[in-house]
Order: C-alpha cells, then sequence, then structure tokens
C-alpha cells in the first residue's frame, strides 16, 4: 500500500496545474471568440485576453523589461524604449512582441526598413499577430506600397474584426486599391 502513496501523493500535487492550464484559454479559442463576437465591449475584453497572452513570454525577466519597455515608450524616452525592446530580443529571441514593439519605434523615427524585417519577424514567430499585421500595413502605407497595405489590413481585420486602425488603414486604401464604383 505504501509504494503507491508517494506516486498517489504526487499526481495529487500536479493536479491544480493541470487544472490551471485546462481553464487558461489558448490563443485560438481566443481569436475565435473574438471573430465570433456579437459586440464591440465583449470583443474588448476578449482582446484584452489575447494581448495577455501576445505579452507573456514564459519568463519573468524578459516580461519584465517588456514592461519598461512600454511604460518608457509612453513616457516618450524612446532610446531606452529601444534599449528594453533590444534586449527583449536578445534574452528571447522566439518573442514576437518584442519585434512588433521596437517596430513601432522604428518605424516612428522613419526607418520603415527596420521595421519591416522587425514585423515579418513577429508575423514569423506568431502569425496570428493582428497588431503586427496592422502594423505591416502602415509601413507599406507609408511606403506607397497601397495593395500589399490594404492586404496586411484585411489580414489584421480577418484575425481581430474589431481592430479599429486596421478598419481605418482599409477603409482609406480601399477606393484606391479596388477602384471606385460608378
Amino acid at each position: 500500500m505504501r509504494r503507491f502513496l508517494a506516486p498517489l501523493l504526487a499526481l495529487m500535487l500536479c493536479m491544480p496545474a493541470f487544472a490551471k492550464e485546462a481553464d487558461t484559454p489558448s490563443l485560438d479559442g481566443l481569436l475565435s471568440q473574438l471573430r465570433q463576437s456579437p459586440s464591440a465591449a465583449e470583443a474588448e475584453q476578449i482582446t484584452e485576453e489575447v494581448w495577455a497572452l501576445f505579452y507573456d513570454s514564459g519568463s519573468a525577466t524578459v516580461d519584465l523589461l517588456l514592461q519598461r519597455g512600454i511604460t518608457a515608450q509612453k513616457a516618450g524616452m524612446t532610446d531606452l524604449a529601444s534599449d528594453f525592446f533590444g534586449d527583449v530580443i536578445e534574452f528571447a529571441p522566439d518573442f514576437a512582441e518584442g519585434y512588433n514593439r521596437r517596430a513601432g519605434l522604428e518605424f516612428n523615427r522613419g526607418d520603415y526598413s527596420a521595421a519591416l524585417e522587425d514585423l515579418n519577424k513577429a508575423l514569423e514567430l506568431q502569425p496570428q499577430h493582428f497588431a503586427a499585421y496592422t502594423g505591416l500595413g502602415r509601413v507599406l502605407e507609408r511606403l506607397g506600397a497601397d495593395a500589399a497595405a490594404y492586404q496586411a489590413y484585411s489580414d489584421a481585420l480577418a484575425i481581430n474584426p474589431f481592430e479599429q486602425s486596421a478598419k481605418k488603414g482599409a477603409a482609406r486604401l480601399a477606393s484606391s486599391v479596388k477602384g471606385r464604383s460608378l
């Protein structure tokens, strides 16, 4: 009887971890809910949960660096933010949000080539990152590649139909890309 007790106790101790993982919604599940969301208010709540997953690198240190970069960016300290996002990428090269955040800084600096490179890497790592598609649309639009920009905005909306920046970008480009109806 005693030799069964230790494995049983070990299994019981692991159960909360399994239960917690089962309760945590997956990105695919959340994005499916988002696409089917009947209201903007419900979509906003789901979008926050998606962002929580996008911000989770799996490392507390990397997550802290990301948050410090975001804080620095909001405070207008773009060089410091860039350093933090560079550290995020160095410590977690497979974490899409570091590239996405750095791309935003590069876009604002007018370094569109670097922004494109980082956005492409973010999308390679996380193909459902609707904000990276929106950022890609902004860069391509700035470069005058309207058809490609429209496609990027459309790709963002296919993932998150409530993404306001992508909606505005697609609407802005629709007539030039699709032509005007008579």
